[in-house]
């Protein structure tokens, strides 16, 4: 009989070191704070920008935090693709981002925007970095999205570019133009300019790198290249 008390007395205790340790955990849980704030993912926007825009405070306790409406904040940037916000232990709240990626700029009212390869329409002060990215041309209209594009020239201009670091000739492309619905690009190398015509993208970009590659590195740069007749490659190198 004291054997069987003995061993109630010690599951009695067991339980109340239980419980005692459990409310322990759920006051700790309940009162921890931010003490410190981590960033990661981000080149382009400086850390002290992202935390001013999560508009957290060291020393806020973390149940009292909206991780969506964190995230939400962070993402109103034009420059953050989307972002995720959690918190870790044993204080840490933890915000990974994920920046947008220039492919091209326009120009509007003599301000350059930045577009990423969504058609996405980045203002160039909300990042205050210049990338040496293809220029699409002066807009008499501020951009929103290429994609959106009711002209559809601008989509043109967009998709060959597109189509051209797809092909991996982006890097002899400075200008992307249409011109009476033709395509015609502007080399990196030699302003040369290169007639495209309206269809036959693909085929014709890997022409134009092949032949730069094999006939104008090392040799000098043609006055122009014309590719718009089927199947030809026309160059003046006079």
């Amino acid at each position: 009989m004291k054997w069987a008390w003995k061993k109630i007395i010690q599951v009695a205790f067991i339980i109340v070191g239980i419980f005692a340790l459990f409310l322990g955990a759920v006051n700790w849980r309940e009162n921890r704070v931010v003490n410190k704030i981590i960033v990661e993912g981000n080149k382009v926007i400086p850390d002290e920008k992202i935390i001013e825009l999560a508009n957290v405070k060291v020393g806020e306790k973390i149940t009292d935090l909206n991780l969506s409406e964190i995230r939400a904040r962070i993402e109103r940037h034009k420059f953050v693709k989307y972002a995720d916000v959690y918190t870790n232990l044993p204080d840490f709240l933890i915000v990974e981002v994920v920046e947008r990626e220039p492919i091209a700029m326009v120009i509007y009212n003599n301000k350059i925007y930045y577009v990423d390869s969504d058609g996405f329409v980045i203002p160039s002060d909300e990042i205050k970095k210049v990338f040496p990215v293809p220029l699409l041309g002066k807009l008499s209209y501020k951009p929103a999205n290429l994609l959106s594009d009711s002209t559809g020239r601008l989509k043109m201009q967009f998709d060959l570019l597109k189509l051209a670091i797809d092909k991996k000739v982006d890097s002899l492309i400075s200008e992307v133009r249409v011109e009476n619905g033709e395509a015609i690009i502007i080399t990196t190398y030699g302003a040369v300019p290169v007639f495209l015509g309206k269809s036959g993208f693909e085929r014709k970009l890997v022409a134009l790198k092949k032949f730069w590659e094999q006939y104008v590195v090392g040799s000098g740069f043609p006055k122009y290249i014309d590719l718009r007749y089927e199947g030809k490659l026309y160059a003046n190198f006079n």
